[in-house]
């Protein structure tokens, strides 16, 4: 893999990169139209780059979530609970992969069209920002069951219902 060309050949953000081409064209009358930013070709190669891994992401993530939807399936036949478990971890990972492989085409549209690039650019961070969103949720729901659990364990040994070894007592003795 090559890594991305050096960006510092950039022009400023503000300023765009292919201003329409002659508006003297335009029938007598007609409003111009707004210019509209273009990335650079330095640009495009990065956002093609990234574009490109998206969509590997989103189509392993989609790839993942069909196979433990599958493996859920089987699971109910034998263990309803534990099938159950799956098919509600098939959720969130099926929403990422669709989110980052809409993402990544967003992206390459940017790439491949003209004139459409801050449209594109905004579609493809609303679909970052649905991902990150279930993310941090996904976080924050794994942080308090985490805290839960620790509250719930010190309560459980100080409570003596867990008892706790003693200096002389050995792992195999616990057993």
């Amino acid at each position: 893999m090559t890594q991305p060309p050096n960006l510092d050949s950039q022009t400023p953000p503000g300023q765009p990169q292919h201003p329409e081409q002659n508006q003297a064209a335009q029938p007598s009358g007609a409003k111009p139209a707004a210019p509209s930013y273009e990335f650079t070709m330095v640009q495009d190669e990065v956002i093609r780059a990234l574009s490109k891994k998206m969509n590997f992401v989103g189509y392993f993530y989609i790839v993942a979530s069909v196979m433990v939807g599958l493996a859920g399936l089987g699971l109910m036949f034998v263990n309803f609970l534990v099938g159950f478990v799956y098919m509600i971890f098939l959720t969130p990972e099926l929403l990422i992969g669709i989110w980052t492989l809409n993402a990544g085409k967003s992206f390459r549209l940017i790439v491949d069209t003209k004139g459409q690039d801050i449209a594109y650019l905004m579609s493809a961070l609303n679909s970052l920002r649905k991902l990150y969103t279930l993310m941090f949720w996904i976080l924050i729901i794994g942080l308090v069951f985490m805290v839960l659990a620790v509250v719930g364990a010190i309560l459980l040994i100080s409570s003596g219902l867990i008892p706790m070894p003693t200096e002389s007592t050995t792992i195999t003795s616990m057993l």
